[in-house]
């Protein structure tokens, strides 16, 4: 009874230290998906002009459509997180001379199964040529 008592405690911590990391690990595989066909879409019209605003518009419904539609992904804008969860970087290839990208990163702020630590945002970041 006493040694049950001890190791229960730890067991329990244990198993919610392994739910949240699962949580997190499916949560930035699908953030990353999300961010692809966000990056898809921004790069999809950079030649035709459109501003860096049409840009993230379109990379934010690409990766709404992505997780199930308007509002689902959700996060707690801060300085580094804009509202809106979706940012776009258009960067001229370091790596590619010449080329044009679209660099998209999503974020969401998790609701945790086991509520051990607070606010947990997690992202997901992709690249695309523009024109793609």
């Amino acid at each position: 009874m006493t040694e049950f008592a001890l190791v229960l405690p730890i067991a329990l911590l244990l198993l919610a230290v392994a739910a949240t990391g699962g949580q997190m690990l499916v949560t930035a595989i699908d953030l990353t998906q999300a961010a692809r066909s966000g990056a898809v879409a921004a790069a999809a019209d950079y030649g035709a002009g459109d501003t860096i605003v049409q840009q993230t518009n379109d990379a934010r419904t690409a990766a709404y459509d992505e997780q199930g539609g308007a509002g689902s992904i959700t996060c707690k804008p801060s300085a580094k997180v804009p509202v809106g969860c979706v940012s776009v970087a258009d960067t001229a290839g370091t790596d590619y001379p010449g080329q044009n990208l679209a660099v998209v990163t999503v974020w969401r702020t998790l609701d945790l199964y086991v509520p051990l630590f607070p606010d947990i945002t997690v992202s997901g970041t992709a690249t695309a040529a523009a024109g793609s």
